[in-house]
């Protein structure tokens, strides 16, 4: 969370230096997830591994064809060893290639996944500092990418929720982006005793949790507390000696 804005938001990194993507204050290095680099590790193993799978399966058939060709030049072809050594080599390569190629997609889609489920969170923070008014420019500038690949991020997020995405058009002709279940102005001086408006409405998904101070509840008081009750004494000893049957139907009235 950044200490400034206060908003789950993660960071950018211009060079070395690692900023906030909500308030661009200055924040310290691994301290949160980057835009940057998010998913990048897995698109890129995943990459590597789809390659080795097309390797391993252009090489093998490859040598299983090569294999089958040289030992029926060897012994004919309708001798069986040709066969016994270069079948198995086929259906190996083939099924060793068919795991590192699902493997290597599944592993770049999980990359892809990652980086779109951070740059959301991005966003969201960003719209809590902007009275839920978003630009593509103003995003391109937070995440450091170009503006028409911020404006394809609004636009996918306009698609997938537009209950709270929605495209608008101000009196100058500018195309923003308003975010209804954004916590405008997320935090007071008081984060503790904050408390958000009735008709807000939800908060973003990665809004700073608000406390709300509740004082003791107030005491009840039986109906006719105020008026006099009078009480007649009574001996001490009376329910001492009082029988067990009398003691029974005095407890049920």
């Amino acid at each position: 969370m950044c200490p400034r804005c206060r908003q789950n938001a993660p960071i950018v990194y211009r060079g070395v230096n690692a900023f906030c993507t909500a308030c661009g204050a200055p924040r310290s290095p691994l301290t949160s997830g980057s835009v940057n680099l998010a998913g990048q590790p897995s698109k890129v193993g995943g990459q590597i591994t789809r390659v080795f799978g097309w390797v391993v399966l252009v090489v093998g058939t490859l040598l299983a064809a090569g294999s089958l060709a040289m030992c029926g030049a060897i012994v004919g072809m309708s001798a069986a060893a040709p066969y016994i050594l270069s079948v198995p080599l086929a259906l190996a390569t083939w099924v060793l290639s068919y795991f590192l190629l699902k493997g290597g997609k599944q592993l770049e889609q999980s990359g892809v996944d990652t980086q779109k489920a951070t740059r959301t969170q991005a966003v969201f923070a960003l719209a809590n500092t902007r009275q839920g008014m978003v630009t593509p420019n103003d995003l391109a500038q937070a995440i450091a990418v170009t503006p028409k690949e911020a404006d394809d991020i609004l636009t996918a997020m306009a698609k997938e929720i537009p209950d709270h995405v929605s495209i608008e058009v101000d009196d100058n002709g500018v195309i923003y982006y308003r975010f209804a279940a954004a916590a405008w102005g997320a935090l007071a001086a008081n984060p503790a005793s904050w408390e958000p408006p009735r008709a807000a409405g939800q908060m973003a998904p990665n809004a700073p949790g608000v406390h709300q101070r509740v004082g003791a509840p107030p005491a009840r008081v039986a109906d006719g507390a105020g008026q006099n009750v009078r009480v007649e004494p009574r001996d001490p000893l009376e329910e001492e000696f009082a029988s067990e049957p009398d003691l029974a139907q005095r407890h049920v009235r």
